[in-house]
């Protein structure tokens, strides 16, 4: 089956948050809110671009809160981190793993495009 498709498109230097609901096969939001871990990739010609996920990293990327009910996925990019990406376009995914033991399962949710570009009225401050 084909993964369902989505493009991301934000300004280098502004929090991008992306809310999705993942359901199950009775159209209900799943509980994600325990046993889950997701992590989102966007890459450029292999080369990992930017990231978000439930798990803790250093450097610091983007966060990924699993909950219950819907949306049971919020991806954010904060500003400061968006501030530190290249600007350019390229793919992405989005993975969900089920750690508990059964069933233990990973799978890719949603995939895409994105694109970081570079806003046309810059940052003023007074």
């Amino acid at each position: 089956m084909a993964l369902p498709q989505y493009t991301i498109t934000f300004h280098k230097g502004e929090t991008y948050v992306l809310s999705i609901t993942y359901k199950d096969s009775t159209g209900c939001a799943v509980d994600l809110s325990s046993g889950y871990t997701a992590q989102i990739d966007g890459r450029a010609s292999s080369a990992l671009k930017w990231r978000a996920s439930t798990e803790v990293h250093s450097p610091v990327v983007g966060t990924i809160v699993l909950s219950k009910g819907s949306p049971n996925i919020k991806v954010t990019l904060a500003d400061t981190y968006t501030a530190s990406l290249d600007l350019g376009s390229g793919d992405w995914d989005l993975r969900l793993e089920n750690s508990t033991p059964t069933p233990d399962t990973s799978e890719y949710l949603l995939g895409g495009t994105y694109t970081i570009s570079d806003p046309v009225t810059p940052d003023v401050t007074t």
